[in-house]
């Protein structure tokens, strides 16, 4: 039964940052596998319902698992810590994430150069690897603070680069 466990254990893998994603989605394949519904058709509605369940958390599972930020977050949450709502982060932090921000509404005002957008994505997603690495080492030491930090950072970048791959989208459909 899948009810009660924490999602690492559901796919049989280590409660830590760095997740093999090959080994995590042959996991989730087995347990697709061993939960479709094709295989419960001659079951009771309740039974049914109760598999309907545990797919439902498989996939809620794999999705957290498979992505950076998703993973990071729950693993905070199941050590027992939350992110606040508000913050309050270094005012370092919060100048360069008000000229990162400031660098991307040029680039939307700008002469739509997308070569531009590219190169500033590049830098944002070199600046999140780097991140990562360092989310992986605070997760290791278990150093929360640090890891508060880190993700509200790596929160940052990720909406960052999403909008910018938005804007990206949007300048290819112009041209």
């Amino acid at each position: 039964m899948l009810f009660g466990k924490n999602y690492f254990e559901i796919f049989h893998i280590t409660q830590e940052y760095d997740v093999d994603q090959k080994d995590l989605l042959k996991s989730y394949l087995d347990l697709q596998r061993e939960f479709h519904p094709d295989r419960y058709i001659a079951s009771s509605e309740a039974e049914k319902r109760i598999n309907m369940q545990w797919v439902a958390e498989i996939n809620l599972a794999f999705e957290t698992l498979s992505d950076d930020l998703l993973r990071s977050i729950y693993l905070l949450k199941i050590r027992g810590h939350e992110l606040e709502e508000n913050p309050k982060l270094d005012n370092g932090v919060l100048l360069k994430q008000i000229e990162l921000r400031e660098q991307l509404e040029e680039l939307k005002l700008g002469h739509r150069c997308q070569s531009a957008l590219m190169q500033f994505k590049k830098e944002r997603e070199k600046e999140l690897d780097s991140l990562m690495s360092h989310l992986k080492e605070a997760f290791s030491i278990n150093n929360t603070e640090a890891i508060k930090n880190l993700i509200y950072e790596q929160q940052f970048l990720t909406k960052l680069i999403g909008e910018a791959e938005l804007l990206n989208q949007n300048l290819t459909r112009l041209d």
